[in-house]
């Protein structure tokens, strides 16, 4: 029996010939009216430096000019992150000087080389910025058409209940879920619901002729098509369409991590580590002092941790506990406030003085780069976990430890101690999947405003 029936089957008469206009386009016309006004302020300002514009009014052409080339690349027609338009604009700036310098010759216009590569450049950065700023809005919850959609799922009784659920946990806010429904019956669905958009979940009991058809119904009735591809994360960069040999295919590649570009990191990390605690090293024996004369006791709290590929080594920080701190452990079970293996107590009574001011500006964690300058961890990287807690690992959480742990990552700037088990582990792993040089650099600029907030930090 076919998946589609009858109530499938729907002109774009049925829907009103608004609907025909699909929603990515409504999107697209967005971002072009942004584009247009990026470029527009860039000639107008470029105009009041002296000797960059000759002429206002020809200089215009720069306008639609911008717009046809950032439509080259597919930004408006095409859907995407934030990373993945930003580097469309840049594409656009690159390539689109040459030919504006070509046309300013033909009209016999004088232009250098380097106004048209600044209005570019500014022209594209301008339109990143009203980019974030619709991502940014549409996180907060306000509806832009074709940026967030009014969405029905649609699957079968075995890949539906996975989709809505994936749905509920996705931080996202870029689909409002407004029904869910059998393949068979999304088209009528979709516009008893008024849904711009539909999230297909398919079965591979379900024949590609049938849902060929039930894409078809959906084009006709003006309805944005998003498959879903049944990963449990979408690794960045590294997915790719694959339409050859008429078998249209979604290829993973091969995380950074195992390329180059991850002995650049091992590099870096251990110089800049050796640099930081040269400098630091004043720092260091002034919070060595306080910390004696505070409590008795050395100065340096040392303890085993798990590193890549499960290799022990011993971790180096600033001691921030009485001495006796494991040996009152067992007594204090009951005030456990950590979720999965983690113990965490909020008010550990085990703290001293100098400790809480420690842990609260993340000092204490100064002596990590040690560490990081023998090779044992990185400045960026999963949370280095205790040998009990790896003891209690399932299989899946275990994927955290193919890299070096790291003084800093994603789970210190979105929460630290705040967040949960599930949380830590599935930032980690989003961070072993997705690594760059870049994601890198990003965490350890926000790491600074997580540090200074002090939010999770106990």
């Amino acid at each position: 029996m076919t998946v589609l029936s009858a109530r499938t089957t729907v002109t774009p008469a049925e829907h009103g010939g608004s609907r025909a206009t699909a929603p990515l386009h409504r999107a697209g016309r967005m971002r072009a009216a942004a584009d247009a006004l990026a470029a527009l302020v860039v000639v107008l300002v470029a105009s009041l430096v002296p000797d960059a514009i000759a002429r206002v009014g020809p200089a215009l052409l720069f306008v639609p000019m911008w717009v046809a080339a950032v439509c080259a690349t597919g930004d408006y027609q095409l859907p995407g992150h934030l990373g993945a338009r930003c580097r469309r604009l840049a594409v656009a700036a690159l390539v689109l000087p040459t030919g504006a310098l070509l046309v300013a010759d033909l009209v016999g216009y004088p232009l250098s080389a380097g106004t048209v590569a600044a209005v570019c450049a500014l022209s594209a950065l301008l339109g990143g910025a009203a980019r974030g700023t619709m991502a940014v809005l549409a996180r907060s919850g306000v509806r832009l058409s074709g940026v967030t959609h009014r969405v029905v799922v649609a699957g079968t009784v075995v890949t539906l209940p996975a989709l809505v659920e994936r749905l509920g946990k996705s931080p996202a806010q870029r689909f409002e879920v407004v029904g869910a429904c059998d393949l068979a019956s999304c088209v009528a669905r979709a516009a008893d619901d008024s849904a711009d958009a539909v999230i297909l979940a398919p079965d591979p009991t379900v024949s590609a002729a049938d849902l060929q058809r039930l894409c078809w119904c959906l084009e006709d009735a003006g309805v944005a098509i998003f498959v879903w591809t049944g990963l449990l994360t979408s690794p960045a960069g590294r997915t790719r369409l694959d339409l050859g040999d008429q078998l249209p295919l979604l290829h993973l590649g091969a995380p950074r991590r195992l390329g180059p570009s991850h002995a650049v990191k091992h590099l870096l990390d251990r110089v800049l580590a050796t640099l930081a605690l040269l400098l630091l090293a004043p720092l260091l024996l002034a919070l060595a002092l306080a910390i004696r004369l505070d409590s008795p006791g050395p100065a340096f709290f040392r303890q085993t941790r798990i590193g890549r590929a499960d290799a022990p080594f011993t971790i180096w920080k600033l001691r921030t506990m009485r001495c006796d701190a494991d040996l009152a452990e067992p007594d204090l079970v009951a005030l456990d406030e950590g979720s999965g293996p983690l113990f965490k107590i909020h008010r550990d009574p085990r703290i001293t003085r100098v400790g809480r001011w420690l842990r609260r500006t993340s000092l204490d964690e100064l002596p990590q780069l040690i560490n990081v300058a023998l090779g044992q961890m990185s400045l960026v990287g999963p949370r280095p976990a205790l040998p009990s807690e790896v003891a209690a690992y399932l299989p899946d959480v275990r994927h955290r430890l193919v890299v070096r742990p790291g003084m800093t990552g994603l789970w210190q700037v979105s929460g630290r101690s705040d967040l949960s088990w599930d949380d830590t582990v599935r930032l980690d792993q989003q961070y072993v999947d997705n690594w760059s040089l870049l994601l890198d650099a990003k965490i350890l600029l926000r790491t600074a405003g997580a540090v200074l907030s002090g939010r999770g930090a106990y």
